[in-house]
């Protein structure tokens, strides 16, 4: 079910509100055809409020603006053991008509046969449109000339709210049918996917089929074509590749108002092309859209016994060229994914989600916005915003071990505070590899929350260690030998 988030913005539907609130034209009818839009462009019928092929629907779907009611998964996979909501139909527009790209929703864990909550969380279901193509393609922009042989369509000829936008959608199959031949300007709807091959409308898994088998996909059409464009005022790459995000991957993806880059990396400095090269290396003709993406071990190389580099955390996921940008593979696992699997769709400790603990893949947990909807999960499960540190959020009681994530030993542990000098005495490696060959502290070391430490054996003495400390020996006591 949705969650007013704390603005009060809550999303239970994507259907319109007559005469208040205008969310999407996704299941209307097509004048042209008959047909819904949707049937049009994807071939399926789905009712209002219903996603495609799974059926996941928005908790307002019997009674829009005036129902919020809990939705089944309808999706298990076997392989992960985990229940997922594929295609939920939601919309970046909540239901006061005010965009929101990071809405709520309440996922509830309960038994078949009885509906009371054993547990449950608040969650962001990110969703954007900001991918508008109109910084090029509007009338009198670089790819809409005014001045063109080409017929562009202006704003002014067409009767629609968002004119300007719709326009530069016209612009482009306009545009297309003069460079390749095609009439896609009296095809509409037009879906791109339909012709160039794109996994992440690939609602079955089923692969290319028909003209996409022969077409390049839709990756390379427009991250090769558009990465190889000249600007003919600078004679400079249209899109340059040392050019900031808004110059670059934020002209289509969700970038300048969305800031879909938003949690951890992003907060660090890392930009789209540190971790996935040039547009041209995205484009490539080698590079498997979907598939072929950075890996966590591309920077995480290691801890503090082997890495690669010269730091912990690197911050390149490639070596070699940015027109290619083939991931660096570490030879130490530790914060690998699982071989052959994106991140995504790893698992980890006992079998948990890598992003259970981490967050999505371009939202890494912590938001640096503290009141921001993504930290709201974590808030909720450890107290603190940022990575699952807390074994508490898990586990109720749990004996001295260092079989946590990663190797991780007990936290925030009075036991482990008390007794970890006999885990030393038998691998003193596995201390070195967070706390450093010197256990002098490294950034794997560091606290996620403020502490207290027991700094004796009878535990009358005690240590306060603020947040983002690297924990190491001599806070406490001397340096073993």
């Amino acid at each position: 079910m949705a969650i007013a988030d704390g603005n009060g913005s809550i999303n239970t539907t994507s259907q319109n509100l007559a005469g208040s609130v205008s969310k999407t034209n996704f299941w209307d009818i097509n004048p042209a055809t008959g047909n819904s839009f949707v049937s049009d462009l994807f071939g399926l019928n789905p009712a209002p409020d219903e996603g495609l092929l799974f059926g996941q629907s928005m908790p307002g779907i019997l009674n829009p603006y005036n129902t919020n009611d809990a939705q089944a998964f309808n999706h298990y996979d076997p392989d992960k053991k985990w229940f997922a909501a594929d295609g939920v139909p939601i919309l970046p527009i909540d239901d006061s008509g005010q965009l929101n790209a990071y809405p709520l929703m309440r996922v509830t864990a309960s038994k078949p046969d009885n509906p009371d909550a054993l547990a449950s969380l608040d969650v962001v279901l990110p969703v954007a449109s900001e991918a508008d193509c109109q910084n090029c393609h509007a009338a009198g922009e670089i790819a809409a000339p005014l001045d063109s042989s080409i017929d562009f369509i202006l704003p002014d000829d067409i009767n629609d709210p968002n004119s300007v936008l719709q326009a530069a959608k016209w612009n482009i199959l306009v545009l297309h049918d003069a460079e390749h031949g095609t009439d896609l300007i009296n095809a509409t709807p037009v879906l791109c996917a339909g012709c160039h091959y794109s996994a992440a409308l690939d609602l079955t898994g089923a692969g290319p089929t028909g003209q996409q088998l022969r077409l390049d996909t839709m990756s390379q059409v427009m991250h090769g074509h558009h990465g190889r464009l000249i600007d003919p005022d600078t004679d400079q790459a249209l899109f340059p590749v040392d050019g900031s995000l808004e110059e670059t991957c934020y002209q289509c993806h969700p970038g300048k108002v969305t800031q879909c880059l938003r949690g951890a990396m992003g907060a660090a400095g890392i930009s789209c092309q540190d971790c996935h090269g040039s547009m041209l290396a995205v484009g490539g003709d080698e590079r498997r859209p979907w598939l072929d993406e950075p890996r966590c071990e591309s920077c995480h190389t290691g801890d503090a016994n082997s890495h690669l580099g010269d730091s912990l955390r690197l911050t390149q996921a490639w070596e070699d060229d940015i027109d290619t940008a083939t991931p660096r593979l570490a030879g130490n696992k530790r914060f690998a994914e699982n071989s052959g699997t994106l991140y995504r769709n790893s698992l980890g400790h006992g079998g948990v989600a890598c992003q259970g603990c981490h967050g999505s893949t371009h939202a890494i947990w912590p938001n640096p916005l503290a009141s921001a909807n993504d930290n709201l999960a974590a808030n909720q499960l450890q107290g603190h915003a940022g990575t699952l540190s807390e074994c508490s959020s898990c586990h109720t009681s749990l004996p001295l071990t260092l079989d946590g994530p990663h190797g991780m030993h007990n936290v925030n542990s009075r036991g482990w505070n008390l007794e970890h000098e006999e885990f030393y005495e038998d691998n003193s490696n596995a201390c070195k590899s967070c706390h450093g060959q010197n256990l002098e502290g490294t950034v794997l070391s560091m606290t996620a929350a403020d502490r207290t430490f027991l700094s004796d054996d009878d535990g009358e003495r005690t240590r306060f260690v603020a947040k983002g400390t690297p924990v190491s020996c001599t806070l406490c006591h001397e340096r073993p030998d």
